[in-house]
C-alpha cells in the first residue's frame, strides 16, 4: 500500500508509515525517522534535473557574454564573470556540505 503523504510503499498489513501517517485513522503521528534519516531522505532533482539546470545556466551565461561583446559593455562582462564565479562557488560549497 502506498502512503498518501510520502508515497512510500508499505506492506499491506502496515498500520503506520515511517513518515508518521496512520493508515487506520488517516492522521499523522510522530515519525519513526530520526533527524539524520530526514536529512538523508531529502528529495533530489535527479540526473535529468541537474543536466537541464546546467544547460540552462550555460545558455544564459553564453547569451550574456555574447551581448556584452556585441555592445562592448564592460559592466555586462563583469556581471557575467561574477555570475559564473557565484555559480561555481555555490556548486563547490554544496558538494562540500552535502557529499553524495
Amino acid at each position: 500500500m502506498d502512503c498518501p503523504r510520502c508515497k512510500l510503499v508499505n506492506p499491506a498489513n502496515a498500520k503506520r508509515c515511517d513518515c508518521g501517517y496512520d493508515f487506520q485513522t488517516h492522521t499523522i503521528r510522530q515519525s519513526y525517522l530520526t533527524e539524520r534519516d530526514r536529512r538523508l531522505f531529502r528529495p533530489s532533482a535527479g540526473a535529468a534535473g541537474v543536466v537541464v539546470t546546467i544547460l540552462f545556466l550555460l545558455e544564459a551565461i553564453l547569451r550574456l557574454t555574447s551581448v556584452a561583446v556585441a555592445r562592448h559593455s564592460l559592466a555586462l562582462g563583469v556581471f557575467t564573470i561574477i555570475l559564473i564565479a557565484g555559480f561555481v562557488s555555490y556548486w563547490c560549497w554544496d558538494k562540500k556540505e552535502n557529499p553524495r
